[in-house]
């Protein structure tokens, strides 16, 4: 997110740069410091790093969640499976006492 904020205010900063620097010599003097200045300054790799590490976060999270609805899941089939054995004895035993 810090990746996309700093990338739109340079670009920002660029094509101010670029519309100040039109209006006169002086101004486009001033714009090429920026853009150098700009350029000193470049995309950083950390940012890329704390967006892989912020995905592998939410990725962490979302298995998480999943393995805890995959459990209930598994409880809730094997709370089905014994009331059906249970059915099926009940059925059993009414169709041999019938």
């Amino acid at each position: 997110m810090r990746g996309v904020m700093y990338a739109a205010l340079s670009l920002a900063a660029h094509i101010l740069a670029i519309q100040a620097g039109a209006v006169s010599a002086c101004e486009t003097e001033k714009a090429q410091k920026a853009n150098s200045a700009t350029a000193a300054f470049p995309y950083s790799p950390s940012h890329e790093l704390m967006l892989e590490e912020a995905t592998r976060e939410q990725e962490k999270a979302l298995f998480k969640r999943q393995m805890r609805q995959l459990e209930k899941l598994r409880r809730q089939a094997e709370g089905n499976a014994m009331r059906v054995e249970k059915l099926q004895k009940i059925k059993d035993e009414s169709d041999n006492a019938g």
